[in-house]
């Protein structure tokens, strides 16, 4: 196994979100929450092009070193000679600025090769389930702090993603406004926490009607130790 051509493997959005729930029980033995499947759908749409540009079944663009045993594809800016090639504009520089980043070791050379939308969508999941952190703030439906996780855990180390918030957000309406995750509970919030003194003044009080209640209430044993004495 080795280097393979860089074959499309194109999907629409509604194939996109048929496929995730079923591939994320599958990994994590439970259905995630609305917010949760919303946002890390956006991910997916974002990184490629609303699923016009998957290449070999990689939905999350995974990079790998080339070795025994591994198929993968080149990236359109590993060949310095066809990026020269094209013509003067911003797809060129850009090309040319990521391959620029490659030698020096600050992107990917290689592309993993997979042989379904099944395979390429677990490994996705892999990757995912190894930063909890996203999954979390995909949970909070927070886009801002979902961009920054992605960030923050290097699952994308481009300061773009970092910004990208907006973009997620977009998109996660969009992908809300479409219902393909309807049928998906939302997290329940947590319980709104009661302020430590709100929450003594309900215990003494319960104390003191307890003690009322018995008859053997003692006008000197009603005091309250709340510093822990005996």
């Amino acid at each position: 196994m080795s280097e393979v051509a860089a074959t499309a493997t194109p999907l629409t959005r509604a194939e996109m979100a048929a496929l995730f729930v079923p591939a994320y029980v599958e990994r994590f033995g439970v259905e995630p929450d609305r917010d949760r499947a919303e946002l890390l759908l956006a991910l997916a749409f974002l990184e490629n092009a609303n699923g016009a540009a998957i290449v070999r079944f990689n939905w999350g663009n995974v990079s790998v070193t080339p070795s025994a045993g591994v198929e993968y594809w080149r990236p359109p800016w590993f060949d310095l000679a066809e990026v020269e090639a094209l013509p003067e504009g911003p797809k060129k520089d850009r090309l040319l600025d990521v391959h620029d980043r490659m030698v020096d070791g600050k992107a990917p050379s290689a592309f993993l090769a997979l042989p379904s939308h099944a395979a390429g969508l677990q490994r996705w999941l892999g990757e995912l389930a190894r930063r909890p952190t996203v999954l979390d703030a995909a949970s909070s439906g927070d886009a801002t702090a979902f961009a920054h996780q992605i960030f923050a855990t290097r699952y994308c180390t481009d300061p773009e993603c970092r910004d990208a918030g907006p973009s997620y957000g977009k998109l996660r309406d969009e992908i809300r406004a479409a219902g393909y995750f309807a049928g998906l509970k939302k997290k329940p919030a947590l319980a709104e926490e009661i302020p430590v003194g709100l929450a003594l003044s309900f215990w003494c009080w319960g104390l003191l009607l307890r003690r009322h209640t018995s008859g053997t209430a003692d006008v000197h044993d009603a005091e309250l130790r709340l510093s822990g004495e005996p």
